[in-house]
């Protein structure tokens, strides 16, 4: 579309209103730190000794003047369009340059052996990059410490040194790195262009050990006194090793309830799997195992170990959705049976696995994870674990979590009093969750 030579905004009023709207709704503010760092947003408050800024990216910050190397204010928009332009060629593109995020960049950017990443929103952080794994990228920033980003949200990422790179259905490739434009590039002893949607992962090949491993905490307790004593306790633990082709997964979840000094809930459940991506669909698990332990529901212990064979129906930015099975081995020692019965079984079993994630909104994730062991009837038949989740992020790393469990067994074995265990367990979790 050629744009009218005179711009007389009455005979082009569609270039007015177009220039006037785009300058409502891209209007931020610029802070530039003295490390480089740089964040778009709004000037909340302004002092002698310091700024209280809302950024995009980290919600509000107090930064000392002597923190702050340069001070952006964007100009309210011009409410008289007859002002906005003498000429739309021109208004046109002086605008474009003013609002282009891409034209900046960090004096430091290559020389101060820093990382350097750049959001979508504009805002450049300086740091050191630890990982991107499972389309998440985790940066230890100057300024706003451990980030936790979605790799959608990373327009480009400089990191200072040589990483190993993985790309879906090839080896990994050692050398240089940078992200930018939806490409990886790496330059090394192979040059390699790639589609950032062929992305596996990137981490340092070994060079920190700890920058491979992630974990998660959460507890829960309730405490009642009164006509009634009751103590409600939960925790669960998540620790996770991953690199561009491989996890290695432990977690944990037990609780614990107790009503006028009477157990009616004690149980631990331990499980971990070790996993090796195929290709972009496929994974292998050469090794997955549980432990399981409650006295209520009779099972002393059990524990069950097997190998399986992983499908991804679903892995982008904001949903993932996965299932394995295979064959596996349970033992079984219960707390206690009816005179005459054997207190422990032994039988081989098939496993399934399904591991659901979702964002509802950007704090908000829905997790759903179910595991099913079909076995020897003497050994429960079928049994399965279910847990449902909403995760609210209510800091960098801090979560609130709120969780439905059911447990279930079809044949649960008879105590030696004659009492038969419920067939299913269910437990609404709710507490306070810390990553690290």
């Amino acid at each position: 579309m050629r744009l009218p030579r005179q711009a007389d905004w009455r005979k082009a009023p569609w270039l007015a209103l177009v220039l006037w709207g785009v300058a409502w709704v891209t209007r931020a503010d610029v802070l530039i730190g003295t490390n480089g760092e740089r964040f778009a947003g709004t000037v909340v408050q302004e002092t002698a000794d310091a700024v209280i800024f809302e950024s995009e990216l980290a919600g509000r910050l107090t930064v000392p003047c002597a923190r702050i190397r340069e001070l952006l204010r964007t100009p309210p928009p011009i409410t008289d369009l007859r002002l906005l332009t003498t000429n739309g060629t021109s208004a046109l593109s002086t605008l474009n340059s003013q609002l282009s995020t891409n034209s900046w960049r960090p004096p430091g950017l290559g020389q101060d052996g820093s990382d350097w990443l750049q959001l979508k929103s504009g805002e450049w952080l300086r740091g050191r990059l630890k990982y991107i794994q499972e389309r998440k990228v985790e940066f230890d920033s100057d300024e706003l410490e451990d980030l936790s980003l979605k790799l959608k949200d990373v327009r480009q990422l400089y990191p200072a040194e040589q990483w190993f790179t993985r790309f879906y259905g090839r080896d990994e490739i050692y050398g240089t790195v940078v992200i930018s434009n939806n490409v990886v590039q790496v330059s090394g002893p192979e040059q390699v262009s790639l589609p950032r949607d062929q992305l596996t992962g990137i981490t340092t090949g070994g060079k920190r050990e700890r920058d491979f491993w992630s974990g998660k905490v959460s507890l829960g307790l309730n405490f009642q006194r009164g006509n009634t004593k009751q103590a409600t306790e939960s925790a669960s633990a998540e620790l996770a090793r991953r690199t561009p082709a491989t996890v290695i997964q432990l977690n944990y979840l037990g609780n614990f309830s107790e009503v006028n000094g009477e157990q009616n809930a004690n149980n631990h459940r331990i499980n971990g799997f070790y996993d090796i991506r195929l290709n972009r669909d496929w994974f292998l698990r050469p090794v997955q195992l549980e432990y399981y332990r409650d006295q209520l529901a009779n099972i002393a212990h059990r524990g069950t170990i097997g190998v399986g064979l992983g499908y991804y129906f679903f892995d982008r930015d904001g949903l993932e959705w996965l299932v394995s099975g295979g064959p596996a081995y349970q033992y079984t020692r219960y707390s206690t049976v009816e005179a005459g019965q054997a207190d422990t079984t032994s039988t081989p079993a098939v496993t399934l696995q399904s591991s659901f994630k979702a964002d509802i909104t950007q704090r908000l994730k829905f997790i759903q994870t179910f595991g099913a062991t079909l076995t020897s009837q003497e050994a429960g038949l079928y049994s399965h674990h279910a847990v449902s989740t909403l995760e609210f992020e209510i800091k960098r790393h801090l979560d609130l979590n709120v969780s439905f469990v059911w447990d279930y067994l079809q044949y649960p074995q008879t105590e030696s009093s004659g009492v038969v265990p419920q067939h299913s367990d269910f437990r609404l979790i709710v507490g306070a969750g810390v990553k690290f």
